[in-house]
């Protein structure tokens, strides 16, 4: 199956650079041969350069990286059904989102299977979307970019709800009969300086033994609850957001207390050029019972070179309460549709 999904992002790799001699615009010929409502291709290929200025593995140390090699197949059957699956060829496990779901209208989609969560502001963009190369901290330490169970979100006016009960395992089984539920409650007001202002509220709760907490945190043997906020202001000249992510942990580095570990990050961003948009992330995350509380500044540049291809430079200090500074460059050029 993996020779076979990697022979056809390849055939796909061909495929595109064939539509770029023509006459047409990219965006216009692929639609045309493999985007259409009941099955529709979507590729992500990322890959960069990463550059600690210390010889140490800040950032991944020294390296170059395919970051990302997703293919992904979707569609829309009567006008209700609708699936996805989606890989990446690029690390393990390749498997990302595996579901159906059913359509009730714009307020009521059901979904079930594997897919991404829609907890936290810092998640929910695509890869290809991310305003960074690299997820803050906090959301790493914290929350699962993927979990198997059946969702319902909808949108009412200028509210979106999403609301979930899953496996709490990531992409496995069930391991202790125990389910673990997320949800998230989200307004936007439009038309706010030429732009519009999203507020949200998050939170998560359940029991997952033997699980690693996000994609870097400590290792669970019991309950977690994870909660938090974001606040997120967009026009086509600037970008402000910020968040706050919480969680109280049963892990295994403490068998009679909780660990806390929270954290916030604040973003701004401005489009100094049409195509270029320059932008700034302060981000702190803290241990209660390791004590302590370590932060990260990071500086970007995000450049389009059309609706399919871009690049990020991204220069990050790592700043901890105990050891030594860290600084760290890295390079991402992209290929999606």
């Amino acid at each position: 199956m993996k020779y076979f999904i990697k022979m056809f992002l390849l055939f796909g790799i061909i495929l595109a650079t064939e539509l770029l001699a023509q006459d047409e615009t990219f965006e216009e010929k692929i639609k045309s041969i493999i985007q259409h409502e009941f099955f529709t291709v979507n590729v992500l290929v990322q890959t960069g350069f990463r550059y600690s200025f210390e010889n140490n593995d800040f950032q991944n140390g020294r390296t170059f990286e395919v970051a990302n090699a997703r293919l992904s197949f979707k569609g829309i059957i009567e006008d209700k059904f609708y699936y996805r699956v989606f890989f990446n060829l690029a690390r393990e496990p390749n498997l990302l989102d595996a579901f159906v779901g059913y359509r009730f209208g714009d307020c009521l989609l059901i979904t079930a299977g594997a897919m991404k969560p829609k907890q936290t502001l810092d998640y929910i963009p695509d890869p290809g979307s991310t305003d960074f190369i690299d997820r803050t901290k906090i959301t790493g330490l914290l929350v699962q970019s993927r979990e198997i169970g059946l969702s319902a979100e909808g949108n009412i006016g200028g509210l979106y709800y999403f609301t979930g009960i899953f496996n709490g395992n990531k992409l496995s089984l069930n391991n202790n009969n125990k389910f673990y539920g997320i949800g998230r409650l989200q307004y936007t007001f439009a038309d706010i300086m030429a732009g519009q202002l999203q507020v949200a509220v998050q939170g998560s709760h359940g029991r997952s033994d033997g699980v690693r907490s996000g994609s870097s945190g400590p290792t669970l043997r019991g309950e977690r609850t994870i909660y938090g906020g974001d606040i997120k202001m967009e026009t086509n000249k600037f970008l402000l957001a910020a968040e706050y992510l919480e969680g109280t942990l049963e892990t295994e580095d403490f068998s009679d207390r909780k660990e806390k570990i929270n954290g916030y990050y604040f973003t701004a961003g401005y489009k100094f050029f049409e195509n270029t948009m320059f932008l700034a992330r302060w981000q702190s995350w803290s241990f209660k019972q390791f004590d302590f509380r370590d932060n990260q500044f990071t500086f970007g540049v995000n450049h389009e070179f059309s609706n399919i291809t871009s690049f990020q430079f991204n220069f990050d200090t790592f700043l901890p309460e105990y050891g030594d500074k860290h600084y760290g460059l890295s390079l991402l050029i992209q290929v999606q549709f």
